[in-house]
């Protein structure tokens, strides 16, 4: 998958199956997905993990889940395409 593709699923699952109520438009690739950002919580980060693995077909371990890996969408597609490729 291209990065753009990945980052263009990862508006989806944002915007359209997190219990979140976030409008795609809201979502820059830069815009942090936490606090002074989207504004997610750890609930929803938790959901947003899941859906992520199953989309993607990856697994995260324990040691990668680091609040840096998801920083914005931009670095997640990032984690997310590094992980695909290996």
């Amino acid at each position: 998958m291209t990065e753009t593709a990945t980052i263009e699923r990862l508006k989806d699952i944002i915007a359209d199956e997190l219990d979140a109520r976030i409008d795609r438009a809201d979502i820059a690739l830069d815009t942090p997905l936490f606090e002074g950002g989207l504004g997610l919580d750890s609930v929803v980060l938790v959901e947003l993990i899941s859906l992520v693995e199953q989309a993607f077909d990856i697994r995260f371990s324990d040691d990668e889940l680091l609040p840096e890996s998801f920083r914005s969408v931009r670095v997640l597609a990032d984690v997310i395409e590094a992980k695909a490729a290996s």
